[in-house]
């Protein structure tokens, strides 16, 4: 029997005066073959016979309708199948849908078997193309105030392969089993720009675990491999999951680049610092546990490795594990360790992942035995110290004020941490965040230059004009030549302790206002200064100097003394110095006054000093008659009771300042 048919569908919609589509037009023509298949006692049995026809072929031609069932009418449907014995093949489908536009063509190797729901292997072959989808139209109804994906693809080619039998494709509860292939993907994206080309993949789907045996591709230069399986996979498709499922993988890539593959819609979705980062030779395995009653209850991720080597912060990674538990909206990270470059460390976390995060279990714990901060920024030294001393607004940037800072407890063991200049060791550190960004120091220990400080304190952000750190700083036996404080003043940032050597040891109390990038600001600040400096020098001591021209002796720009014994107070960007005596090389000296640590230099001293290191020339000016000339000696000079001292005052700023005759104080 011949069977041809040719349905005009704008006649039938009219004919049966369908409802449901509208504006339907186009042609629908079947032709079919049949041999001796017809039972007219069974007539409803007889597509079960449907493999002895010998051919079949369906045209649809410029198919069109609109449904309520969908926003976007139907533009366009062509379509041509044939069927040869058992194998039906698409050879052409054209869809046309708004904006977008799909063409498919393929093969099935036999169609009557998945109609008979049997169990023979059928082999499904696809070819998908596209030049142009619109996700946005195609997701956006506005008639029903559904927000769409603001997407479009472009160039899409697709090449699909499954293996399956035709009873599996059919009575699957969940999804058909089989094996499935990629084996060409191609397409270009408006948000994401990048090129998705060489996709290849090879799955299976058993009863109940999905295997990735090979998923592969590239992201414009970027490539990668991915393993992996996902057992008991059937609760993702339950209305009510219960029950546990786990999905163990390997991540490979010769190259991964940040910007191919972390940047959408124009935004990149990493650190400024790591924007423009590569890594190569990248490996990846771990393990996630999950675990569901109604609903996701918890996550196990366990990762076992993490190798690769970065370009621009030039680092590798090494022996990276760890596992992480969330459970109840709170994270839990044990054990997470690894080496990246020269640092190496060993991270414990609690944290509470929930919006409004008041939890005050919230905990990060670190230990390592060496941790680079400048290795890990990639930080660069200044080519030049004019270049690190231009003017800096230091309020200009983000501050501690500008987040909403968990309640967290940080505690750290670190054998050495380098951070720009410093290189600090033995670090032991508790810190304590409370609400209204207040951060308390209960411990930050540290060894630095051959010294050791241990400091308690507390930070305060809650305003960000007052940002103010009130400290107890405790110091023993600190080398000045080489530790410099950086503060600043007026823009500019300034190093102190220039005129100031020896070993230092004391106690550092007060107030001390901060920038927002946390940089003292000496000139708001109150600071007691309690110092024991032995062994030392006062070198271009700016009161020293002020006496050059009064003073023939060569060592006043370096004069050697063996204790300096003083509380100082720093208030207001003004150094007050109770008297005090030292014992130099130039003689035992008494000194007191103030003096200001910004702008000119301001100062207002009074300074006792041996009758002996007066010269010729001084002793005409001071006191209108010439004297006896000595050399002083090498070694320091220890307080004589009869030693004859003369009192001066110095009096101005460093370019204009002037020096009297005082009587000795009381």
């Amino acid at each position: 029997m011949n069977l041809v048919s040719d349905f005009d569908l704008d006649f039938l919609a009219k004919f049966v005066n369908s409802k449901e589509l509208k504006g339907l037009k186009g042609k629908v023509i079947l032709t079919m073959n049949f041999h001796d298949i017809i039972d007219l006692s069974h007539p409803e049995k007889s597509i079960q016979k449907l493999n002895e026809s010998y051919f079949s072929k369906l045209e649809i031609k410029k198919l069109q309708f609109k449904s309520d069932a969908f926003h976007l009418p139907l533009n366009n449907l062509d379509l041509k199948v044939t069927m040869l014995g058992h194998k039906a093949k698409i050879e052409q489908m054209f869809l046309k849908v708004g904006k977008s536009d799909l063409q498919i063509d393929g093969s099935v190797s036999d169609l009557p078997a998945i109609i008979h729901h049997k169990a023979d292997l059928v082999t499904t072959e696809l070819n998908i193309k596209s030049n142009f989808i619109d996700i946005k139209e195609l997701t956006t109804n506005e008639a029903e105030k559904e927000k769409g994906i603001n997407e479009e693809i472009k160039n899409l080619r697709l090449k699909l392969k499954f293996l399956s039998s035709a009873k599996a494709l059919s009575e699957s509860k969940t999804l058909p089993i089989g094996e499935f292939f990629i084996e060409d993907l191609h397409a270009k994206m408006q948000n994401y720009p990048h090129e998705l080309h060489d996709f290849h993949a090879d799955l299976f789907v058993d009863e109940n675990d999905f295997r990735v045996m090979d998923f592969s591709g590239m992201i414009d230069n970027s490539d990668f491999h991915f393993f992996g399986q996902l057992d008991n996979y059937n609760i993702w498709f339950e209305d009510k999951m219960m029950g546990d499922t786990r999905v163990e993988f390997d991540l490979k890539s010769k190259l991964l680049q940040f910007d191919n593959v972390f940047t959408y819609g124009g935004e990149r979705f990493v650190p400024k610092d790591y924007q423009h980062e590569e890594i190569k030779n990248m490996k990846i395995h771990a393990v996630t546990d999950l675990h569901f009653k109604n609903g996701l209850q918890s996550i196990d991720f366990i990762l076992t490795q993490f190798d690769g080597k970065m370009k621009v912060h030039p680092l590798k990674f090494e022996n990276f594990s760890g596992k992480f538990h969330s459970e109840n909206q709170f994270l839990t990270i044990e054990n997470f360790k690894g080496k990246l470059g020269h640092s190496v460390f060993n991270i414990d976390l609690g944290y509470d992942l929930s919006e409004k995060n008041l939890n005050s279990k919230n905990y990060l714990y670190c230990k390592s035995n060496r941790l680079d901060i400048d290795e890990l920024m990639n930080y660069q030294v200044p080519k030049s110290e004019k270049a690190s001393a231009q003017a800096i607004n230091h309020d200009d940037v983000f501050s501690i004020y500008d987040f909403n800072l968990p309640i967290i407890e940080v505690k750290a063991d670190i054998g050495e941490l380098n951070y720009h200049k410093y290189n600090l060791k033995n670090v032991k550190a508790n810190l304590q965040s409370e609400e209204s960004n207040v951060f308390r120091v209960n411990q930050l220990d540290f060894d630095i230059v051959g010294g050791n400080f241990s400091i308690t304190g507390y930070l305060s952000g809650k305003d960000k004009k007052h940002i103010y750190f009130k400290p107890d700083i405790r110091i023993k036996n600190i080398d000045l030549d080489k530790f410099m404080l950086k503060f600043d003043s007026f823009g500019q940032d300034h190093l102190v302790a220039e005129n100031l050597h020896g070993k230092f040891s004391g106690k550092i109390s007060g107030k001390i206002h901060l920038h927002a990038d946390l940089v003292p600001k000496i000139d708001d600040s109150e600071i007691n200064i309690e110092m024991t400096v032995v062994n030392g020098r006062l070198e271009n001591y700016a009161p020293i100097m002020a006496l050059s021209d009064y003073f023939e002796d060569s060592k006043l720009k370096s004069v050697r003394f063996d204790t300096l014994q003083n509380t100082f107070l720093l208030k207001n960007s003004f150094l007050t110095i109770p008297k005090m005596s030292i014992n130099t090389n130039l003689g035992f000296i008494e000194l007191s006054g103030n003096q200001k640590v910004s702008g000119k230099m301001d100062m207002d001293y009074l300074i006792g000093i041996p009758w002996k290191m007066i010269s010729k020339a001084a002793g005409r000016k001071l006191f209108k008659r010439t004297k006896e000339t000595t050399e002083s000696p090498e070694e320091i000079q220890y307080k004589n009771e009869n030693a004859r001292l003369v009192y001066v005052n110095i009096l101005g700023d460093l370019e204009n300042y002037e020096i009297k005759l005082k009587k000795k104080p009381k």
